[in-house]
């Protein structure tokens, strides 16, 4: 509130310094040419004010009370200055208008009007009483004129035109006060505007969840938000003066093509694998060309997200929608299949029977027999996957079921002695509620997998736990892997790797995690491996069996 004031005071200490080193520096130079002694004592005046302002500085509290009591000082320092100068003869009256412009720039047209008034009464005054000689008149040696030969009418023509000079001052420095005052203002709140804009689009760029990087003309990156640096799991640094083919976005080809593209066109989109950190996340993106607001190209935005979880979302729904088209189309066929296959079946049997059969016709009717099982097997097998049984919902020991399941998987036949179960399960107890016989044919047909994948021998490590809301079941094999075909189509129907598969148990272990509202993920690499997780949510049943 009282910064103007006490800058005031610091200027005017300033000031009247200045004009008192003058005046020594020409009291040791020209000898008795002004009243030197007359501007001591006007300084000695101005100092003992200045202490008095800033006593009342700390008195006061007012802002237009002081700067008017330092204006009025201001004014009494200048007319007595005046005074011992000439009087209408003073080199000096000019320093009315500085306290007048001073107070119009501060206290605006009021103050400028309380100045230019004060003025005009200390001034007309001292005319009016050095004129009638009711004062003592300086030393006259240092006056240019003496008042007795001043006439009338040079008295009131030089206050008249020193009055409409003050009141011209005060009128005119107040009103560019007032404009530069608005001006001010209008400069305040629009820096205001422009500094909240500022913040609400860094927050904006920084808040988004795509990935921003803006590119020169040239094509190096410029500027990065936090979710490209995220996505790309990159620093600034690692981003920031790189080239969009550095980056991985495109080939140097492509580039110009993008190039010639957009400036024809608003936008270039694409899609890219990249290899962030140890996965393969697919990034899809688009180009813009970046303009300033009087259009002038300045270059480029490429904007980015991770599609990675959206793709696999797709592919999921995919493959919903396909088996539950073939689960429609197919569940008719294999009854009207499973019908004639049940006759062809008893006949073949009854005509196995015949003793009037050579030795060749008996092999033949059993290789008939034969197939004709594992062809009601795998009918068997689709139709419980085309038409699952009802799960029936109960707490049961999923880490035991688990241990149960290896421990007779491990007896099967098709285990060799080259093969190794691995199991690390904990806690070695741990209650969901499931269909628990399902959950066991999930995890028999994983380890199943597992092993075919192993012909030549290997290990299947099987890890358990539970983290936050989901129980985990991990089955890693150290088999002949999968390739990318062969990885996509893993939970499709009748797609199998091995020679003796149905290709329907990977469908139905999808089909009955996906109903126990769980996830099952696939990672495989040809000759390293295969890793499935099972995640099944463990909050959410708990909740649904309370219910």
């Amino acid at each position: 509130m009282q910064s103007d004031a006490r800058t005031l005071i610091a200027v005017r200490v300033v000031v009247v310094t200045t004009l008192l080193l003058a005046s020594l520096i020409i009291q040791y130079t020209v000898h008795e040419l002004l009243p030197i002694n007359y501007m001591y004592l006007t300084a000695g005046l101005a100092y003992t004010l200045t202490l008095v302002y800033i006593l009342a500085l700390q008195l006061i509290a007012s802002r237009k009370i002081n700067l008017m009591l330092q204006t009025g000082g201001d004014l009494l320092v200048e007319t007595l200055l005046v005074y011992f100068t000439g009087g209408l003869d003073s080199p000096f009256s000019f320093l009315y208008l500085v306290s007048i412009i001073t107070a119009s720039m501060l206290l605006y047209r009021r103050g400028g009007l309380f100045a230019a008034s004060g003025a005009a009464i200390l001034y007309g005054l001292l005319s009016d009483l050095m004129y009638f000689r009711l004062i003592p008149l300086p030393d006259q040696t240092f006056l240019p004129m003496s008042p007795a030969a001043w006439t009338s009418s040079r008295l009131y023509l030089n206050v008249v035109t020193n009055l409409l000079g003050f009141y011209a001052t005060a009128l005119l420095t107040s009103f560019i006060s007032v404009k530069l005052q608005k001006t001010a203002e209008e400069l305040d709140a629009n820096r205001q505007n422009l500094a909240e804009l500022r913040a609400l689009n860094q927050n904006v760029v920084e808040s988004i969840p795509s990935g921003l990087i803006t590119l020169s003309p040239f094509g190096t990156a410029t500027f990065v938000n936090p979710a490209a640096m995220q996505i790309l799991q990159m620093p600034a640094l690692s981003i920031l003066g790189r080239h969009i083919t550095e980056l991985g976005f495109a080939t140097l080809s492509e580039w110009n093509e993008a190039r010639e593209t957009l400036g024809s066109l608003t936008v270039v989109r694409g899609e890219k694998d990249f290899v962030v950190g140890d996965a393969t996340r697919n990034i899809g993106y688009a180009a813009t060309p970046l303009n300033t607001l009087d259009g002038t190209s300045a270059g480029y935005t490429l904007i980015f997200q991770d599609l990675t979880e959206m793709k696999k979302l797709e592919s999921e729904l995919r493959l919903k929608d396909r088996m539950a088209a073939v689960g429609e189309l197919s569940a008719g066929i294999a009854h009207e299949i499973r019908n004639p296959l049940a006759a062809i079946a008893g006949s073949v049997q009854i005509l196995r029977n015949s003793k009037s059969l050579t030795a060749q016709e008996q092999r033949l009717m059993t290789i008939a027999l034969k197939e004709s099982e594992r062809l009601n097997k795998s009918i068997a097998d689709f139709l419980r996957f085309v038409r699952p049984q009802e799960k029936l919902s109960a707490e049961f020991d999923i880490a035991g079921s688990l241990g149960e399941t290896l421990e007779l998987f491990a007896n099967s036949p098709e285990l060799r002695e080259s093969h190794k179960i691995v199991r690390d399960i904990d806690p070695p107890s741990f209650a969901i509620v499931g269909d628990p016989d399902q959950i066991r044919q999930v995890f028999w047909n994983l380890a199943r997998n597992a092993i075919q994948a192993m012909p030549s021998g290997g290990t299947l490590a099987v890890r358990a736990s539970a983290a936050g809301d989901a129980y985990r079941i991990v089955f890693s094999d150290s088999g002949r892997g999968m390739s990318e075909a062969e990885l996509r189509g893993v939970f499709q129907p009748f797609r199998t790797n091995f020679p003796s598969g149905t290709g329907l148990g990977m469908a139905i272990s999808f089909r009955i995690v996906q109903e126990h509202g769980g996830t099952i993920d696939v990672v495989s690499n040809q000759g390293t491996g295969t890793t499935i997780t099972v995640s099944l949510p463990v909050q959410r049943m708990r909740q649904a069996s309370s219910e």
